[in-house]
């Protein structure tokens, strides 16, 4: 195993490089994430770790290998000094480790096995912690898959992978053009709620135990004309002064009002 005390030195260079740059990310096909926890539902969900940092003082090897067993022979062990684990990590002082992993990618054809799927698609998706949220609840009620229309961040933003606290790997994530959305909805004959503040019906009156998608668009501009005559266009009651919620909690109770539309039917979220 290798110990590193130089923040000069090119492997944590090229780490913190990932974790501050997207175009990198994509272009090498890695990226960064933290947290035992985090780390773990990463491996359970087929993701390979090529390194793997940690700080002796904060978690033993033995802790660590036990935590992440079986851990695969060429992952690259480096224990770093406390310096070095304070730039790659957002925690700090606690039981923690950082890996860096490699992209994966979800097919569509893993999505049209599938009896009864429902969706959610976020369009333009510009904050890293409204997507975490929305991946977190996604995880949480069973939604089939997120599809990301024209998204301003990358799923594999640190910020993204911290908010989600794992999710961004259970959940499978598709990102599409907004065309490319609705060919691949209706190609499965899914019903599509659009939500737009114009003539729309309550969300809680629909039947959304048939395979159902709904569509959110940014806080501050809402969905893009292209979905105004694709589906059923919906809101959520307001009862207060406001007229809108944030992205992640709006996409949250339609989710759970799908989810709890087919466990009320006797169905399953699967």
């Amino acid at each position: 195993m290798k110990h590193i005390s130089s923040l000069q030195n090119p492997l944590v260079k090229e780490t913190l490089q990932l974790l501050e740059k997207s175009r990198l990310r994509k272009t090498s096909g890695l990226f960064v994430a933290e947290g035992l926890n985090e780390l773990k539902m990463c491996l359970k969900e087929g993701f390979t770790f090529k390194r793997l940092f940690f700080c002796e003082k904060d978690i033993s090897q033995e802790e660590l290998s036990a935590w992440f067993h079986p851990l695969k022979p060429d992952v690259e062990l480096l224990s770093v000094s406390g310096e070095i684990m304070d730039k790659l990590a957002y925690r700090s002082g606690v039981k923690n480790a950082v890996a860096v992993v490699e992209a994966k990618k979800t097919t569509q054809i893993s999505l049209t096995q599938r009896a009864n799927p429902f969706y959610v698609i976020a369009e333009s998706v510009e904050k890293p912690g409204n997507l975490g949220a929305l991946l977190r609840s996604a995880d949480a009620s069973g939604t089939t898959a997120v599809i990301l229309c024209d998204p301003a961040v990358d799923i594999y933003n640190p910020n993204v992978i911290r908010s989600s606290v794992g999710c961004v790997f259970s959940v499978p994530v598709l990102v599409m053009k907004p065309d490319e959305a609705l060919h691949f909805l209706r190609e499965q004959k899914v019903s599509v709620y659009t939500t737009f503040m114009d003539n729309s019906v309550s969300i809680w009156d629909q039947d959304l135990t048939r395979p159902s998608a709904v569509v959110v668009g940014t806080e501050s501009t809402g969905l893009s004309d292209f979905w105004r005559s694709a589906g059923i266009n919906v809101n959520i009651p307001m009862y207060g002064s406001v007229d809108s919620l944030n992205v992640s909690t709006a996409a949250a109770l339609m989710m759970f009002e799908m989810a709890r539309q087919r466990q009320k039917a006797g169905g399953s979220n699967e």
